[in-house]
């Protein structure tokens, strides 16, 4: 089984999404195309961190195969702190490629710390 898949039945298990999004999710995991050679979005994450005063204030890890169908899964508290920080995750998963790793926004204002990353 695959890790995408495993991480949709451990969100059922502990009631982040419904038996419905957990099953659009697993089909959109099983419609899902190979990756040209020498490049593997299979495991690979889309990582989002918000840290206020030193607190976690958001901590989001979205599958990349998934990751336009997760965005849906994401808690509104979550999706507007993110975008109080006027970052736009549709748009970044939209031009995320297949060879792309690492930080894509590192922000550090005052009291505020916000990172996006692909692993």
């Amino acid at each position: 089984m695959s890790e995408e898949k495993r991480q949709i039945l451990r969100m059922l298990q502990e009631g982040k999404i419904s038996i419905d999004e957990a099953m659009k999710l697993l089909d959109a995991v099983d419609e899902e195309k190979p990756a040209p050679t020498g490049t593997s979005r299979s495991g690979r994450m889309l990582r989002v961190r918000v840290e206020e005063e030193g607190k976690t204030k958001v901590n989001v890890n979205i599958p990349l195969a998934l990751a336009k169908v997760a965005l849906k899964l994401i808690p509104k508290s979550a999706m507007r702190d993110i975008e109080e920080q006027n970052i736009d995750l549709e748009e970044i998963i939209s031009t995320v490629t297949d060879t792309t790793m690492g930080k894509i926004v590192d922000i550090v204002d005052e009291d505020t710390k916000v990172e996006v990353f692909v692993e």
